[in-house]
């Protein structure tokens, strides 16, 4: 008897659950697409390249819309010269050639006079360090524990300059493209807090942070890691953006507006220009896997 009751009592919690099962649609409406800039100047002789897009919906798989029709136009504040950026091929671009316009220690200014009003950011170009090497290893069957799999695994040795606290962005790619599988770094003096070290060797999770176990790299590959200085309001924009890209689980952190530092002149109008405008000087060094 004690039996059959369990039985039925299954039996009305199966049904009950699956009665409830509904597929619904929700319309959702579509939210207004808003305009970002990707603005990054380096350097590196060459082209630089303004991104000025609108953002699309996150269900949709359309790529952002590019915003044309802007004036945008970089001043150098500390020696007082502007570079005029023409739209071409759906972005901004300036061809310095074989010289570079960004320079270590100046302040640069962006200027966007777009749909009738003026917009305006800053940074510092701050000093980057130089990698020393970049090591590599197999790792066989004997040698990975957990999910880790079985080929090279790399690690980038850095020091951190001395004298000053130094912000880095750290990027990875495998093959001169992007490498996903490694999430991008930000450090301050080779380390993850401000005023902890000074002049000392990357630590240990931003050294083998270019290798992700589940995807090592191959015997033909080749390794690539960049190193871009940052200013402190360029730091605490990525710090923020890349714990939201890479946030997950349980415990994630609530999404929340990333800041930016592009701002409307006309102080009464409530037209905005999202994203960033950062300055950054860049090393990278590469190792070919044989």
């Amino acid at each position: 008897m004690k039996n059959f009751k369990l039985y039925i009592v299954a039996l009305i919690a199966l049904y009950t659950f699956s009665s409830c099962e509904k597929v619904v649609d929700v319309n959702l409406p579509d939210g207004q697409a808003l305009p970002y800039l990707d603005a990054w100047i380096t350097n590196q002789p060459g082209k630089q390249t303004i991104k000025f897009l609108r953002a699309v919906n996150y269900l949709d798989s359309k790529a952002p819309e590019v915003v044309s029709g802007a004036q945008i136009v970089l001043t150098d504040m500390t020696d007082n010269k502007t570079y005029d950026f023409t739209f071409q091929n759906g972005a901004y671009v300036y061809d310095a050639g074989a010289a570079s316009i960004g320079i270590i220690g100046h302040t640069y200014k962006l200027s966007i006079n777009w749909d009738g009003q003026q917009f305006e950011a800053t940074d510092v170009l701050n000093r980057v360090t130089k990698i020393d090497s970049i090591a590599v290893e197999f790792r066989g069957k004997d040698d990975i524990e957990g999910d880790e799999k079985e080929g090279y695994y790399a690690e980038m040795h850095a020091r951190d300059l001395a004298g000053g606290t130094d912000y880095t962005w750290i990027r990875t790619y495998r093959n001169g493209s992007l490498n996903y599988h490694v999430t991008e770094m930000v450090a301050i003096d080779a380390s993850f807090y401000e005023n902890v070290s000074d002049g000392y060797t990357f630590i240990e999770p931003f050294r083998e942070g270019i290798t992700n176990g589940e995807h090592p790299y191959l015997k033909g590959d080749v390794v690539t890691v960049k190193l871009r200085s940052l200013s402190k309001p360029s730091y605490d924009f990525l710090d923020q953006l890349i714990d939201q890209l890479y946030s997950g689980g349980l415990f994630a952190k609530v999404l929340q507006n990333v800041p930016s530092n592009i701002f409307n002149k006309q102080s009464n109008s409530t037209k905005k220009i999202y994203g960033w405008f950062g300055t950054v000087a860049e090393s990278e060094l590469s190792r070919a896997i044989n």
